[in-house]
């Protein structure tokens, strides 16, 4: 029943979250934010979000709400078929949203790493901002890498229908070569794309509690009481949120590190009573962590809020100054009130020449107009 759910779940969660991301792109890479490695960081992790969210998006649509059941005659049952050119896409899909959100989820450990460095050390050299660019680099070919199975255990089918070529990606079957692959690729995805970084951002996270709260006790005996206890309360918020970044991350990624490490224990087992009923949930999960550092980074950040309000101002601005301007409703009546007494001169001028014409020996009375 949550198939028919899902897939216009998915596709409002993508269209939101290509545009929060683009937002949070913006907002990072203005002058005032991007001087921090932790915000560019961000930018390239909300750069992967949304790459993989539009290519979910188009998945959702073209191979979900357009695909059609046809038959073959190489198989019993129907099967979903596509032309040459979608089934590029449908790889570029499997392999794009495996690499980008593991790149992603390991840009993430190395964010909580550079707090937990910029706490211990203020001129660690993980602060300066040009390295953002060199990790990213480093993150996304090591997990290129461990993609190549990946690409390797898909195999393209063809089809004959009614005379025309038409195809389709498969999991290998009978061959005891591909199944080995299959089962490394397993593994892969289960420890390297989920175990590890959930492990890494679990031990950041702690240590980087662990030192703020060393750092607020060395700070009450230095202090005044009030200074204190204001210290305290945003040390406290502070560690709130990250430990609901953390409970975020864990839920929606490590489900699927375990179903993908029991998969390969089990694997007919697991992807028959698991695999099959959950896979569009596991899918949920992975998108709505694409949106989690949007809606929760601003919580965090004080400088990020202050960031977001100028850039509201300055839209405001720009579209007001494009946007017609009417008269005022005050303007208006001025104007009428003004053609209203001119014309009431002209009336008095008029009414009085014409009393002079009509009677030039006698003196004028007051016209009462």
């Amino acid at each position: 029943w949550y198939s028919g759910i899902h897939r216009y779940l998915s596709i409002f969660i993508c269209v939101f979250g290509i545009l929060a991301n683009s937002m949070h792109i913006v907002i990072l890479t203005r002058h005032v934010m991007k001087r921090s490695t932790v915000n560019r960081l961000l930018a390239f992790m909300a750069c992967c979000d949304i790459v993989k969210m539009f290519t979910y998006l188009v998945y959702m649509i073209r191979f979900n709400l357009m695909a059609v059941d046809v038959k073959s005659l190489q198989e019993d049952e129907p099967v979903r078929v596509f032309s040459f050119p979608w089934i590029v896409f449908l790889f570029l899909h499997i392999m794009l949203s495996i690499d980008l959100h593991t790149t992603s989820l390991y840009l993430s450990v190395c964010t909580a790493f550079i707090r937990y460095k910029a706490i211990k050390q203020l001129q660690s050299k993980f602060m300066q901002p040009q390295i953002a660019f060199k990790l990213f680099i480093v993150v996304s070919s090591f997990v290129s890498l461990f993609c190549i199975p990946t690409f390797l255990v898909h195999k393209v089918q063809t089809y004959d229908i009614h005379g025309t070529a038409f195809y389709s990606v498969t999991l290998p079957r009978n061959d005891a070569s591909s199944c080995r692959l299959f089962m490394i690729n397993l593994w892969l995805t289960g420890i390297v794309f989920k175990a590890v970084p959930c492990a890494l951002l679990v031990t950041f996270t702690i240590l980087l509690l662990y030192n703020l709260h060393q750092n607020q006790r060395k700070h009450e005996k230095i202090v005044s009481k009030d200074a204190a206890i204001t210290r305290a309360a945003r040390s406290d918020r502070t560690t709130l949120l990250l430990v609901l970044l953390l409970f975020v991350f864990i839920i929606t990624e490590m489900p699927q590190g375990i179903i993908a490490i029991l998969n390969g224990i089990y694997p007919t087992e697991v992807h028959h009573y698991l695999y099959t009923p959950l896979g569009e949930l596991l899918d949920l999960l992975s998108l709505i962590n694409g949106n989690a550092c949007f809606i929760l980074y601003p919580c965090i950040s004080s400088q990020y809020r202050e960031s977001f309000r100028m850039m509201v101002a300055r839209l405001r601005q720009a579209v007001d100054s494009y946007s017609p301007r009417p008269a005022s409703r005050a303007s208006s009546h001025k104007t009428v009130k003004y053609q209203a007494c001119e014309y009431k001169s002209h009336t008095v001028q008029t009414v009085v020449a014409e009393s002079h014409r009509s009677s030039p020996a006698t003196p004028t009375e007051p016209v009462d107009v």
